[in-house]
């Protein structure tokens, strides 16, 4: 069996990230070690991990209310930040989890780059099962990556919706993104090679809450995102079309142990009942939800799920 390896994402999906203590972490995983499904055979219980973000929260919760709305399991939600969640999985201490194609592909498996979301999706799918051991459900339709965003006012000035549009009148905005991500290998150079921007000036923004003020306040025209974002809601900003695919595909798929699956088939027919099901703005709406209203995870996905009559009231 390949010993794993795996090592935390640097993507930084959220700028508010829950933390747990080592101390805590290690009585969470004793305690999450004693309810498994396919720990000691005796309890019918599902271990979901999320890593703490309102959309892993929210997607957590969505399977664990599935799983109880369709089958006969229970179903416990847990915080681990990437490492800890790695190391339980790893453990058979949880049995799904929703992870990132781009992030598995990149992080997990250390293979090179793919563009093409299905190639992406297909060798994350064989290689997690070949390696691994885990089960890669379908797509669940949102992909959240990088993309530019412009102030909706130059958008309709300029009528630019791809990001080709906007490297041609880049000469006339103005461009914010952090210092660590113009430093980037794997960030600004790919950009500017399939793109070429030129913009009028380039600010250094190290936060991305503050680029999203900035935005709102017209110190900038331009700025990166993540394609999911809550403040994509609220902030007059336009998601650009990557139309030359500088930006790996993130799409968002259930994972689960081969070992569980096995004992419950059951779980993959609940779980693919999100294939497809939401798109990167639905994904924005959900998130702000959570992130803008305060409002737990477990709520707004019940809500969601009922509301698209994929869970009974």
């Amino acid at each position: 069996m390949k010993k794993w390896n795996f090592t935390a994402s640097s993507r930084g999906k959220r700028p508010v990230r829950k933390t747990i203590a080592l101390g805590a972490a290690a009585i969470l995983i004793a305690v999450m070690s004693g309810c498994s499904a396919s720990g000691s055979g005796k309890s019918e219980t599902i271990n979901i991990a999320t890593k703490g973000f309102a959309e892993s929260d929210i997607l957590a919760n969505a399977f664990k209310l599935l799983i109880e709305n369709d089958t006969k399991l229970k179903a416990n939600v847990e915080t681990l930040d990437n490492s800890l969640l790695w190391n339980a999985l790893k453990e058979n201490k949880v049995d799904v989890y929703a992870e990132y194609t781009g992030t598995a592909l990149i992080n997990i498996l250390k293979a090179e780059p793919e563009f093409d979301p299905q190639t992406a999706y297909d060798k994350v799918k064989k290689d997690l099962k070949e390696q691994n051991q885990l089960t890669v459900l379908d797509p669940i339709g949102f992909n959240n990556t990088y993309a530019f965003g412009l102030h909706k006012d130059q958008a309709e000035k300029y009528g630019i919706k791809t990001t080709s549009q906007l490297a041609e009148k880049s000469g006339e905005l103005i461009f914010g993104a952090s210092e660590e991500f113009i430093n980037r290998p794997d960030a600004w150079p790919p950009i500017l090679e399939k793109y070429n921007p030129k913009f009028k000036e380039i600010k250094t923004i190290q936060n991305p809450g503050l680029a999203y003020q900035a935005i709102d306040q017209k110190l900038i025209d331009s700025m990166i995102l993540y394609t999911t974002d809550s403040q994509i809601t609220v902030k007059p900003i336009v998601v650009l079309e990557d139309d030359k695919h500088v930006f790996l595909p993130y799409y968002a798929v259930p994972i689960v142990r081969d070992e569980v699956l096995k004992k419950h088939p059951e779980l993959e027919k609940a779980l693919n009942k999100l294939a497809g099901k939401i798109t990167d703005a639905q994904m924005q709406t959900l998130n702000s939800e959570v992130e803008l209203k305060q409002r737990p995870a477990l709520d707004v996905a019940k809500e969601w799920l009922t509301a698209n009559g994929l869970i009974s009231k």
